[in-house]
């Protein structure tokens, strides 16, 4: 994801204008459940060319445009423009014009400022899941690979085991690694997707400073939103550090046959993370993953057609009730397959889908460790 202006746009927003497609809207998950085109972003797109080009003013239905978007980039999957960041940019305009933070997004901001993460925990409430790890702590000159765990697993005690498992698995794995516990920074995520792309340079700046001077080469993310922010920052500002996620890093175990894993008949299904899978383009790792440990089926809507959970870019704090509609819609397709067990590997999808009733919900890295066998 790029962090230039609307205005920078402005050439794609004509050329969206002048065509005739539509075909944004057929992936589209906020679309497919409301049915106004306003919302698709093909009618986003108009919105942004209109405000450019002083057509119309900035109303609530404008805002309602804006952030009415979970940024699951399905649209990018049926068009070569850039929408999803067209759609960033939007919201960064829009708070650069008046428009006040929407209350929902001001707590987490507010969260962000004072504790360093969206969900008013303290900072030391990061590393509580480290308890009972002989994991060492990240220092200048000591360890050339960081585990980063990323605030909502680290903060939010259910998720916690998942990183324990990732931990584990790179023991296993044979990395030599470190953590930064309660100095681990937030990668950023939050401020951007939210519009906020002033204090997101300004952290990401922050952020890979503190990398370098601990001499990180690689960071090895168990958040998918973790991934795709740091892989794009690492980018941007031209930094050598190789960015991966956790299913990249431990999937030779099982390639290699390394780690033995006792294969169960129990049908599993796989839900791409948006971030990990259209954002990161990693497809293939979690699913070897899951077809080594069960009787693997997928879903109709799968890969880059995957349907979005609805819990991203600030959604399901602004609007709930949309967002627990395209929960809903996700877990009956996962439901229609026959599987017993929805696996996916990020900590939003996995607290959106596992709070519906249906299918169970859980983690990849715990199916994983839990289906090692015994040495």
């Amino acid at each position: 994801m790029t962090t230039a202006g609307l205005e920078e746009f402005e050439d794609e927003l004509e050329t969206c204008f002048g065509a005739s497609c539509g075909f944004c809207e057929r992936g589209c998950p906020v679309y497919q459940a409301m049915k106004v085109r306003t919302l698709s972003m093909k009618g986003r797109n108009r919105t942004m060319l209109g405000l450019l080009n002083n057509r119309f003013e900035i109303t609530p239905s404008v805002i309602q445009a804006a952030f009415e978007c979970t940024l699951c980039g399905n649209c990018d999957r049926w068009c070569s423009l850039k929408n999803t960041d067209h759609t960033r940019a939007f919201r960064e305009y829009l708070l650069k014009h008046g428009v006040a933070p929407m209350k929902e997004h001001s707590s987490l901001l507010a969260s962000m400022k004072n504790y360093g993460n969206p969900w008013f925990q303290p900072r030391s409430a990061r590393a509580k899941w480290l308890r009972g790890l002989d994991i060492p702590k990240a220092a200048t000159g000591k360890q050339n690979v960081l585990f980063f765990a990323g605030c909502t697993s680290a903060v939010t005690k259910p998720l916690m085991s998942s990183l324990v498992a990732s931990a584990k698995l790179l023991r296993r794995a044979g990395v030599d690694f470190a953590v930064m516990g309660q100095d681990e920074p937030c990668c950023g995520s939050t401020l951007l997707r939210v519009g906020q792309t002033d204090a997101f340079r300004e952290l990401e700046k922050e952020n890979f400073e503190k990398f370098e001077v601990l001499g990180i080469d690689k960071i090895v993310t168990a958040c998918p939103g973790c991934y795709t922010t740091l892989k794009k920052s690492a980018e941007r500002l031209k930094s050598g550090i190789e960015i991966v996620h956790i299913t990249q890093e431990i999937v030779h175990l099982i390639r290699s046959g390394d780690l033995k894993v006792r294969k169960s008949s129990e049908r599993m299904t796989y839900h791409d993370p948006c971030h990990l899978g259209r954002l990161g383009g990693i497809f293939d790792e979690p699913r070897e993953i899951v077809k080594a440990t069960a009787n693997f089926v997928e879903m109709p809507n799968h890969g880059l057609e995957s349907r979005c959970c609805g819990a991203g870019a600030g959604l399901q704090a602004a609007f709930p009730q949309l967002s627990r509609e395209l929960a809903l819609r996700k877990m009956e397709e996962a439901k229609e397959t026959g599987a017993t067990t929805l696996v996916t590997c990020c900590p939003f999808c996995e607290t959106q889908l596992g709070n519906l009733p249906g299918v169970k919900v859980v983690d990849l890295m715990e199916l994983l460790l839990e289906a090692t066998a015994d040495d």
